[in-house]
């Protein structure tokens, strides 16, 4: 019973009245926690409903994150970040993969490069959020000697062997890709740009480890040199490794395209705050801690800790286009050749060329193109006439130069063999047979992914004492070669008077070539050539 209103005095409680009352005070208390629950489940539900998915590059990923982080505890917003490779975002992507886990709301690629393959009109209106020049790599005793030169001849100084030049994996890498267009673009077009582009690469052996690649830079020779961004070069200096960057006044840059790829009104809404976000004072200062500049190419408080305040003239690398043709460049420049050489002995290549004869012509023209083979190239030799029960002798099977066998490597043995090769007097044929059998050789045994050619050396031998026509041989090759598994023939003619009308016609039916050879200049260039010819079939190459 309650007190009296005049008394002020209380009177003590039933046990069922206290339990009532204790009834009612968890009751009013439980309302109380279950409308404040509400509100905050109902606060957190609102900024849920404010969701946005980001996948973005490891080299950006931590400073979006930070942004986010402000941008969700300001405006309300549930913008979760995931750190994604470029090149698998991009696969993913141009496979038109449309499910929720697979295509993010927006995507910060390192660079444009990647959207080659992505086919979303909003690939169109991506806006940079960052930049990071592509920069050259060297040791900082190397910069101190070649530095200023360097500077000088930019990406143009790797047309001579003043430098080692190293390169990451263009596949998966930007930056190896950027360099390879600023490469190029600096070989210059047609012909000669495609040659000199070449002769870049030539002993390039790219890396899929920037770090691997930066603790390379100490290796003797030519001074290395080896493209990198400019966040990556400043990073591995402050893990205290010995790198110094070199800045070309023109270099391309890794560009940090803003991609929002939903459709989502609410969602786009979100997705422009957060640009707007990272491209604020904020933003700008979030970049600077991950080594990277704003759009314009500012360092910010950077200089501070070293960076130049300008970031070099920006090379335009990155249009349309330009990645997908370049990869496909590339592939055809590192595919590796599986090369079965017929070598002609026959009596007329006992006639002079040069110095010589012309089976020592042949002999020194193969000895040299090893020298620009890599050892996972796959090659054997077989020479024509052979005995008199066999129209040409089997020297050396097909397979890894590099491979251990008795008497050592392959490349070895092919050497040896070479080196003994001898003319022999009197003798011709076998060279219609030959071509035959290991043409049809090649073919059986046809490997994905390789070149695979017959590559015939002659210095005059006929098919005149053949088992097999003219007209036979050609038919036969019409008939087996296949465009999708291409065997092809090339012939290399040593000598004047040679008749180039035949060797034409055969090697036009494997869509081969056939070149006639008058000094061991012509020789060098065509296998300087190679390369580009596999990129160009119908490339001129030039002296």
């Amino acid at each position: 019973m309650l007190s009296d209103s005049a008394g002020g005095r209380f009177t003590s409680l039933s046990g069922r009245e206290r339990t009532s009352m204790a009834a009612a005070v968890a009751l009013v208390v439980g309302l109380a926690l279950g409308g404040g629950g509400w509100l905050v489940y109902r606060n957190h539900t609102a900024c849920q409903d404010r969701t946005l998915t980001v996948t973005a590059d490891p080299a950006i990923a931590a400073a979006v994150t930070e942004v986010a982080t402000r941008y969700n505890a300001s405006k309300c917003a549930d913008v979760n970040v995931v750190t994604g490779d470029s090149a698998q975002t991009a696969r993913v992507l141009a496979a038109g993969d449309t499910t929720a886990d697979a295509r993010p709301d927006v995507w910060i690629a390192d660079s444009s490069l990647w959207l080659d393959g992505v086919k979303d009109p909003a690939v169109r209106s991506a806006t940079s959020v960052a930049s990071s020049p592509v920069v050259f790599a060297m040791t900082p005793t190397g910069a101190q000697h070649y530095g200023s030169a360097l500077v000088k001849q930019g990406w143009g100084g790797f047309r001579d062997d003043t430098y080692r030049l190293r390169l990451l994996d263009p596949d998966p890498s930007a930056t190896g890709m950027a360099s390879l267009l600023a490469l190029s673009s600096a070989a210059g077009n047609g012909t000669a740009g495609l040659q000199a582009f070449s002769r870049m690469l030539e002993d390039v052996k790219p890396s899929s480890d920037p770090t691997e690649a930066v603790n390379a830079l100490g290796d003797q020779g030519e001074p290395p040199v080896l493209p990198l961004s400019e966040q990556t070069i400043w990073r591995q200096r402050q893990q205290g490794r010995q790198v110094a960057a070199v800045y070309p006044q023109a270099a391309p840059v890794l560009d940090f395209p803003y991609v929002a790829l939903t459709t989502d009104r609410e969602r786009k809404r979100i997705a422009a705050g957060l640009l707007t976000a990272l491209r604020s004072p904020d933003g700008a200062a979030r970049l600077h801690d991950a080594w990277l500049r704003t759009p314009d190419g500012a360092a910010g408080r950077l200089v501070s800790a070293g960076l130049p305040a300008a970031a070099p003239r920006v090379l335009p690398v990155t249009s349309p286009g330009a990645a997908r043709a370049m990869r496909d460049t590339w592939r055809k420049m590192r595919t590796s050749l599986r090369a079965l050489a017929l070598v002609d002995v026959s009596d007329a290549t006992l006639a002079r060329m040069g110095s010589g004869t012309r089976t020592q012509m042949m002999a020194e023209s193969l000895n040299n193109g090893f020298s620009l083979l890599d050892d996972d190239t796959e090659f054997g030799l077989w020479s024509f006439p052979g005995a008199r029960s066999r129209p040409y002798r089997r020297l050396v099977e097909v397979g890894r130069l590099q491979e251990i066998g008795t008497g050592g490597t392959r490349r070895a043995r092919l050497q040896k063999q070479i080196s003994g090769l001898r003319a022999q007097k009197g003798r011709d044929g076998g060279l219609y047979d030959a071509i035959l059998d290991a043409y049809r050789e090649l073919s059986r045994n046809y490997r994905p992914g390789m070149l695979n050619e017959v590559l015939v050396l002659t210095g005059g031998a006929t098919g005149e004492h053949d088992k097999i026509s003219l007209d036979r041989l050609v038919a036969e090759l019409k008939k087996d070669f296949d465009p999708e598994q291409q065997v092809n023939i090339t012939f290399l003619a040593f000598g004047n008077g040679i008749k180039m009308a035949p060797l034409k016609k055969i090697a036009e039916a494997t869509q081969g070539a056939a070149y006639n050879i008058q000094n061991d200049r012509q020789i060098m260039t065509l296998f300087r050539c190679a390369i580009p010819l596999r990129v160009k079939d119908d490339l001129r190459c030039s002296q």
